[in-house]
């Protein structure tokens, strides 16, 4: 557990340092593209190929370092609010299953059209398969960070958790009766 934690720490480390330089180069292509287009009545047409790429890897790898988290990605707790601590781990490892499974079907999806297309891209003429890599490398980020998610959660001692809410609830109910 701790080794996996230390390598995912590492891994997030570097998805940081990709998510920052991918969002400076999608900033500085399409304020450089307004410049160009205003100033010089002249569009640079390659930053749209560029520009979506990197988006997509941009949105996929952010969505893996949210998901490290415990309701870093969208959550809703209504049912994990109704059923104890057992049954929270239970739907724990159960949407974590499911999200791993979404996870590496959209990483596997990438590989084969990284496969099957062996095409250039209109303007720059790169191949396509550069693109659908960062298919494979968000699915692949978010499958581990859902995973390390989920040990991180059911190694928690759930139920001193709860007996310090319940036990501070009743000093709490106790207090505002005297």
């Amino acid at each position: 557990m701790k080794v996996y934690r230390k390598i995912m720490d590492v891994l997030t480390m570097i998805e940081n340092i990709v998510l920052t330089l991918a969002f400076v180069l999608i900033l500085g292509l399409t304020f450089g593209n307004v410049v160009a287009r205003k100033v010089f009545q002249h569009s640079w047409g390659f930053t749209e190929e560029i520009v979506i790429a990197v988006f997509v890897l941009l949105s996929l790898l952010a969505a893996g370092v949210a998901a490290r988290r415990p309701g870093g990605l969208t959550s809703l707790s209504l049912v994990p609010d109704m059923v104890g601590p057992r049954g929270k781990k239970v739907l724990n490892v159960l949407s974590t299953i499911a999200c791993v499974a979404y996870s590496l079907i959209l990483a596997y999806e990438g590989w084969g059209r990284m496969k099957a297309d062996k095409t250039l891209s209109p303007i720059l003429h790169i191949p396509k398969v550069i693109f659908w890599s960062f298919v494979l490398i968000g699915g692949i980020s978010l499958a581990l960070h859902f995973i390390e998610n989920c040990i991180v959660y059911c190694s928690q001692d759930l139920t001193e958790k709860d007996s310090e809410n319940g036990s501070g609830q009743a000093a709490t109910e106790e207090g505002t009766e005297k």
